[in-house]
């Protein structure tokens, strides 16, 4: 963790705001309020003094050489739930062709209908099996890339990506493959603290047995994984384009876009993105881009405007609404309605607008609490005396990245990957060195 958690929410709604006011995004019937503004001040204010009083800026300390972790409680546990989770999948899509993206919109769209209508849900026990287990793939991820000196291929793709994957084409949504994929850059990014002094809890002099040296990328792994990058980009892109061609093309949806999201892309500058890009291009850079800015207008919305009733959680955590609908339909249908009328719901409310439904001002006081735990693992990892707080650190640093779309435990079921760490937490197990373990280092190869 380079950036102190306080740090790095400053620096990344800093980096929305100037994205939304430099772009040409054009508001068409949305106002940004002053008063929603300094609400949302007060809650990254609420969040970096919880991150600071749980720790100030620290110097990171090495890794210790002589402290080793047993995993192996670990991998049984989270490998037999993505197996599950890989096999819930397989049953829920039986007989759907995955790969009809405009079969997965109009799901997406039902889904979203149903929750406004109070409607019953149409999700299958094996969707609901998959929705419980598939977040432990999360995790695996970032055990398998981060503490194992060589990782299995063959495991992280099955256990890591497998169920991840297949919730994706299943939901026909983004989320769940963007945010492996975030986790997979970050574990890998944190190997180098790991093991910049070589294996953890192993000494050359105390084993005799020869050591595969740790795995480093390759350029034949650097093309792969720039392949494979690109494809998933490219997946990214056909989502947006086939929804742009169910309403009549790029132009029709540009228009969809200011008349029923209050956004467009002709602001100052727009003529230069036509004229070097092209509409399709222009379009795709206008999407990805509202992606991230889009939590800063809604916020500000929801702020300034919204009058329904705290949604204690429902609003902001999946699981939670996914048990409000099958115990209080009418009275999520009644929060989500009031979101519809400010042209809010189905965006991305930002984590401060989501805390906001959720709780009013009250809402502030998880979010000092958020920032607390994310100080206090801050604190943790830059200590390095418990080699398993690295655990949580790609998952903090996630979290406050996207904030700007919801709270870490809103985005793509975070509650349940939350539950699934600390399981993996829990039940890893530090030891000091010594030669029996010595002989198998910080993991098992």
């Amino acid at each position: 963790m380079k950036f102190h958690p306080a740090v790095l929410m400053l620096i990344v709604w800093s980096v929305c705001v100037v994205m939304f006011y430099v772009l040409p995004f054009q508001l068409e019937n949305r106002v940004m309020s002053l008063y929603g503004l300094l609400i949302l001040l007060m809650f990254i204010a609420a969040y970096c003094l919880g991150a600071t009083a749980a720790s100030r800026r620290m110097v990171q300390r090495p890794m210790p050489i002589d402290v080793a972790i047993d995993f192996r409680m670990t991998d049984r546990i989270l490998i037999t739930t993505s197996a599950i989770a890989l096999a819930a999948c397989i049953m829920d899509v039986q007989g759907r062709d995955l790969f009809n993206l405009i079969d997965s919109y109009q799901v997406r769209s039902d889904r979203a209908g149903g929750l406004l209508s109070a409607a019953e849900s149409a999700s299958t026990v094996w969707f609901q099996i998959a929705f419980i287990t598939s977040p432990a793939a999360y995790i695996y991820l970032v055990r398998e890339i981060t503490f194992r000196p060589r990782p299995i291929l063959w495991r992280t793709a099955v256990f890591g990506f497998g169920p991840i994957l297949m919730v994706s084409l299943s939901a026909g949504g983004r989320n769940p493959l963007f945010y492996a994929m975030l986790v997979t850059g970050f574990s890998y990014l944190l190997r180098k603290h790991v093991f910049a002094n070589g294996v953890p809890g192993a000494k050359a002099s105390a084993t005799k047995r020869k050591r595969r040296p740790i795995f480093k990328l390759n350029t034949a792994s650097r093309i792969l994984i720039g392949v494979l990058v690109a494809c998933t980009t490219v997946y990214f892109a056909r989502v947006f384009i086939v929804r742009a061609d169910v309403v009549g093309g790029v132009d029709a949806m540009f228009g969809i876009a200011g008349s029923s999201w209050g956004v467009n892309f002709n602001g100052p500058l727009a003529d230069v993105f036509f004229a070097v890009l092209g509409p399709d291009l222009t379009y795709l850079v206008f999407v990805f881009v509202w992606y991230v800015v889009q939590g800063f207008v809604m916020s500000n919305t929801i702020f300034t405007s919204y009058e329904g009733p705290m949604m204690w959680t429902a609003y902001g955590i999946d699981i939670s609404s996914a048990i409000v609908r099958r115990t209080n339909s009418e009275f999520l249908a009644t929060g989500f309605g009031h979101l519809l009328s400010l042209n809010t719901y189905g965006f991305l409310p930002s984590a401060f607008g989501s805390l906001f439904v959720d709780f009013k001002f009250l809402g502030l006081l998880p979010c000092f609490i958020w920032g607390w735990l994310s100080g206090t693992v801050y604190k943790k990892v830059k200590q390095a005396s418990d080699p398993r707080w690295l655990l949580a650190a790609p998952i903090v640093v996630i979290g406050i990245l996207l904030s700007v779309i919801n709270t870490p435990i809103g985005f793509s079921n975070g509650l349940v990957t939350h539950a699934w760490l600390i399981v993996a937490f829990m039940s890893a197990r530090v030891m000091r060195w010594r030669p029996a373990v010595a002989a198998t280092g910080l993991v098992s190869d």
